[in-house]
């Protein structure tokens, strides 16, 4: 799908899922059981942008992943660097304080199946404290939301979601122009319930697609990928950075990746059936219909707008990821810094763009 030649005879190019505690139970390593090293995915090594939205969303303040570039040997052959992120798992949910961490599957659909919790095994994993707790909170937070009238929704909901943390959720998607969140066809996105507040939060996870699309896109647009489901032509961050590199013929600008089916429509349908690119996300959705959501959706924006990208804070952290990058062995320094261009000219175009945004400037 992502232009990858992968092959089972250079492992040292493929994903990998490591998990320490596979032969010797409660094994971890610096505190985590798991450590996924990302695929070499749409021609690029570096993934530098999926790098960059990991960082921008610490520095967010929103829980993110901690990440590092790295070289590794498997069967005897060396990889190039590979940027190598924490998994969540217990470890990862542990430092999150008291709750349960759960993962949305990307078979997910967010809709209520009644209350046996065997009808969620493909929409949710649950990470930790198994055999402690259960699936019901998420359960309870899917029957609500999709039943809730529009005024029960705006009334309660904070009752039952951090909904400032939900609105900077939202806002950092859009300004990272991520294709693939929790409204993506990969369902992208962890829940964590504080047993303490009995709150949800929504936690950012696979940033693969971040700054991979539409540069121009509105604060209230819909982001697809490339500017699909938009109806705007345009060239996609990898596309930029291929033409740059020669490494692979990009696809026509303005139209989806190999593999997928758009929606008829495009947008935020959800069509039934296999085979179909499902978007949009209940609880999404509902959230920014409302006023007062919408309202704390553009207030959150403005405050990472300007943090984010009117302060330059993440130009510096490309410059420092960069430096990281080459400071390991066979680090490609010349494709590096083509790729960090292209992620310069897309922030500056963003920061230009939103700028000029009426929720962003007052006008």
């Amino acid at each position: 799908m992502f232009g990858s030649a992968l092959k089972a005879e250079e492992p040292e190019n493929l994903p990998w899922l490591i998990s320490f505690d596979e032969f010797v139970e409660g094994r971890r390593y610096q505190g985590r059981t798991q450590v996924a090293v990302r695929p070499a995915a749409m021609g690029s090594t570096t993934m530098l942008n999926e790098a960059l939205g990991i960082a921008v969303v610490g520095a967010s303040g929103e829980p993110t992943q901690r990440s590092a570039y790295s070289s590794f040997t498997v069967n005897g052959r060396s990889s190039t660097p590979r940027l190598v992120v924490e998994y969540l798992d217990e470890g990862y949910a542990e430092n999150l304080g008291d709750g349960v961490l759960y993962k949305s599957l990307a078979t997910s659909t967010f809709t209520y199946k009644g209350e046996d919790q065997t009808e969620y095994t493909t929409d949710f994993k649950q990470i930790n404290k198994v055999g402690g707790k259960d699936l019901q909170p998420v359960i309870d937070l899917v029957k609500w939301v999709n039943g809730a009238s529009d005024t029960e929704f705006a009334e309660s909901l904070a009752d039952r979601l951090d909904v400032e943390s939900f609105a900077r959720y939202l806002a950092l998607q859009n300004i990272m122009v991520n294709f693939d969140d929790m409204a993506g066809p990969g369902r992208n996105y962890y829940l964590w319930y504080d047993t303490g507040t009995r709150k949800f939060k929504v936690i950012t996870w696979d940033l693969n697609l971040a700054f991979n699309g539409d540069a121009t896109s509105g604060v209230h647009d819909t982001i697809g990928m490339g500017g699909f489901g938009r109806g705007r032509p345009q060239q996609s961050w990898q596309q930029g950075q291929q033409a740059q590199t020669r490494q692979a013929q990009p696809r026509q600008q303005g139209q989806p990746p190999q593999g997928f089916t758009p929606p008829e429509g495009g947008g935020q349908e959800r069509p039934e059936g296999g085979g179909m690119m499902r978007m949009g996300h209940p609880l999404k959705e509902k959230f920014l219909k409302n006023a007062a959501f919408k309202k704390l959706y553009e207030e959150q924006y403005r405050a990472l707008y300007t943090k984010l990208l009117g302060h330059g804070t993440a130009s510096c952290l490309l410059d420092d990821l960069v430096a990281s990058y080459k400071l390991n062995e066979k680090a490609d320094n010349a494709k590096v810094d083509a790729e960090a261009q292209v992620l310069r000219t897309f922030l500056r175009t963003r920061t230009e763009t939103l700028r000029s945004d009426k929720a962003i400037s007052g006008a």
